[in-house]
Formats: C-alpha cells, sequence, structure tokens
C-alpha cells in the first residue's frame, strides 16, 4: 500500500481465508466489508483528512484498492462501507438486529483502523465483540500500533483470543448443544 510493505497483511490474509471453511457452518454468517472512497459518500471531514495529508487515495471504485483479498464463498454477504466502522454500513446494523445476533467476531486489516474502529463502535452499540489476535494484521510500519490496538481492545472493549481458540469454543458449544438435544 502505497510503498508500504504489507507483508503482515499478506500472511493474514492467507490465514483467515484458511480459517473461514472451518467456522462458516457453526456461525451465523460471514461478511466481507470492502472500503470504498467514493466522494460521493464520504464525508466532508474525509475528503479534508485526505486532502490535507497529501496522499494518494486509495480504495476507489473500481480500482483494485476497493477489491476484496479473499473471494468470498456464495453464501457469505458482501458490504461496501465508506467509514473505517463496519456498522457505518446501515444494511448491516440491520440484519444484525433482524437475526438477533449479539456477537460479532472480527479478523481482517488494518487492526489500528479499521478493526478497532469497528470493535469500538460494536462495543458502544451492544454488541458482544470478539478479536482473533492471529488474523488482525496491519502493515510493518505500523506493528506497534498494531499491538496497542489488540491490547486496546482487550482492555475496554472486546473479547481478544487467538483463533484456534476460538474454534475450540464453538466445538465446545456444539457438542454441550448435541448433548443436550439427546441428552
Amino acid at each position: 500500500m502505497l510503498g508500504s510493505d504489507i507483508t503482515p497483511c499478506a500472511a493474514v490474509v492467507r490465514r483467515i481465508a484458511d480459517f473461514l471453511p472451518r467456522v462458516r457452518k457453526e456461525i451465523a454468517f460471514t461478511a466481507f466489508f470492502r472500503l470504498v472512497y467514493d466522494p460521493n459518500e464520504m464525508s466532508e471531514s474525509q475528503q479534508e483528512r485526505l486532502i490535507r495529508n497529501g496522499l494518494p487515495v486509495i480504495c476507489i471504485p473500481g480500482t483494485r484498492g476497493a477489491d476484496l483479498s479473499i473471494s468470498p464463498d456464495p453464501e457469505d454477504l458482501v458490504f461496501a462501507k465508506h467509514r473505517y466502522s463496519a456498522f457505518s454500513n446501515d444494511r448491516f446494523r440491520q440484519l444484525l438486529h433482524e437475526r438477533s445476533i449479539a456477537t460479532i467476531v472480527t479478523v481482517g486489516v488494518d487492526t489500528h483502523i479499521c478493526v478497532e474502529g469497528t470493535v469500538r463502535q460494536g462495543y458502544d452499540l451492544g454488541y458482544r465483540m470478539i478479536v482473533l489476535s492471529d488474523l488482525v494484521a496491519t502493515r510493518q510500519s505500523e506493528s506497534a500500533r498494531h499491538e496497542n490496538s489488540l491490547a486496546l481492545c482487550g482492555r475496554y472493549f472486546a473479547l481478544v483470543l487467538e483463533s484456534n481458540s476460538f474454534i475450540d469454543l464453538l466445538n465446545r458449544k456444539s457438542a454441550e448443544l448435541l448433548k443436550s438435544a439427546t441428552g
């Protein structure tokens, strides 16, 4: 990204791609979010920040920057977001409400921007937030911010755990449900 070493992000994308098939049948749904900087959808403050920073705008509609790094399965949901937080998408929030979903598991990049923004807003909206620490990353130059973000999320806004621990929790819950249904 703009000359940044994104090796940690590429590695986490591969881990997420390996993780999703292991949990899809155990969770309510999988949602992907494309960050799209559409000038017609951006707030005035977003536009001012981008101009003030003088950096090229990434995630422009129709460019690679707005593409997903993982191809969703047909049953996965794909949303566009024009802000850092996934909760900025009204349809996503409506779907969570309609399905009475109270727990959100978050993976992706950049930990200290989109992931933390989603976790903070979700927590403020009353959701139980989980961050899978081995399935979030940011570019190499921001690794200290990544670590700080995980610490903040774990201290104030979310349960932070590794993906294998999350899968163990899912397996225990499935076993308990099966035992109560047959027992």
